[in-house]
């Protein structure tokens, strides 16, 4: 096979979404990173594990999310993405609009996703 036919195989695979690119394997953000923003953001009311058990939640209703929890989990990354973004009406779970850029929040949904039991 010509190393052109090549080429052009492998960018109908990736167009065709059957091969992530490289940089594909980038987007699925940093736990380690995403805790640091964590234990900064989201600890204070979702607690030191994520699992709605910090000393503010006893103070909050309705409680925080178990963010480890099956119904948290199964939840879609854009689903996520928007709860962080918008907040939920109704809770302590305020907007952070603004307050990550997509690299950051990539790199929280990683370590949210790391919480999965």
């Amino acid at each position: 096979m010509s190393s052109m036919r090549a080429v052009s195989l492998l960018a109908l695979v990736v167009v065709l979404g059957l091969v992530q690119p490289t940089m594909g394997a980038s987007s699925k953000g940093n736990p380690e990173a995403g805790k640091k923003i964590y234990l900064e953001s989201c600890q204070s009311c979702h607690g030191p594990t994520g699992k709605g058990d910090s000393d503010m939640a006893a103070y909050l209703t309705p409680k925080p999310a178990n963010l480890a929890a099956k119904t948290t989990q199964t939840k879609t990354d854009a689903q996520l993405r928007k709860i962080i973004l918008e907040g939920r009406p109704g809770t302590a779970m305020s907007s952070y609009d603004g307050a990550f850029d997509e690299a950051q929040l990539t790199d929280l949904l990683a370590y949210i996703r790391s919480l999965k039991p």
